[in-house]
């Protein structure tokens, strides 16, 4: 009888054992989250709020499982926009509001990414105050002459997440 109910019991500790499923669902702070650019966008024409068409370019993968898949559709807005002047540098910043997942938005919190206009070795190297950086596929950043930034389609923009995202 003793042998009976301890296979229950032995199994039921063993799946209460494992991380709990919604940890496994939790993408942290700090996670780069790379984003495909589908549209140009240039610091001339771009105004406050404007989306712009992205998506997730490479897949998010926590703890082994992927949470958020490349190729999800990623709310991107332009967070701010200024032409090249006589006296003023360009500058072009992209926000990452949201990604879709399996038909469901998140709001996502991430560091703004993007180009200030101030000259740069590379284009890996243009940073917004800290922000994310311009990886792959980036343009050509505006150097002390002072031409307009332009995001070209399939520029890849590294967001980090300044808050956790879960996953349902």
């Amino acid at each position: 009888m003793r042998s009976i109910l301890s296979v229950p019991l032995l199994s039921a500790l063993i799946i209460l054992s494992g991380p709990p499923r919604h940890a496994q669902k939790i993408v942290p702070v700090g996670t780069a989250v790379m984003i495909r650019l589908e549209q140009s966008v240039n610091s001339k024409d771009a105004t406050a709020n404007q989306k712009v068409k992205a998506s997730v370019a490479q897949d998010v993968v926590i703890h082994g499982k992927i949470l958020i898949p490349r190729g999800s559709p990623a709310a991107v807005y332009v967070a701010e926009a200024a032409p090249a002047g006589a006296s003023t540098l360009p500058k072009l910043l992209v926000r990452l509001d949201a990604v879709t997942v399996d038909g469901r938005a998140y709001p996502i919190s991430a560091n703004l990414a993007g180009a200030d206009g101030k000259p740069h070795e590379t284009a890996a190297a243009a940073t917004s105050g800290g922000a994310a950086t311009a990886k792959a596929g980036a343009p050509a950043l505006a150097t002390a002459d002072k031409k307009d930034i332009s995001f070209e389609p399939e520029t890849v923009l590294s967001f980090l997440l300044k808050s956790k995202v879960q996953i349902h």
